[in-house]
């Protein structure tokens, strides 16, 4: 459960920095999930805060795993 847990984090800590520094990249995944996440206005009005987000998580998920090596 713990691998799991740092994958989730490592996924989260991705997207946080890609929204952050790369906005570009998120439109263009967008574009091929459009109908069922995001919205172009969206991403592009909100990106700091949905990066802000997904860091936040996954600094969650990596404290919940090296908590769980640590036992």
């Amino acid at each position: 459960m713990a691998l799991v847990k740092l994958i989730c984090g490592i996924v989260l800590l991705f997207l946080g920095f890609i929204y952050l520094y790369e906005p570009k990249i998120i439109t263009r995944i967008n574009n091929y999930a459009k109908e069922f996440l995001f919205n172009d206005t969206y991403v592009l009005l909100r990106r700091k805060k949905i990066g802000a987000f997904l860091i936040l998580l996954a600094i969650i998920a990596f404290y919940m795993a090296w908590a769980s090596f640590l036992r």
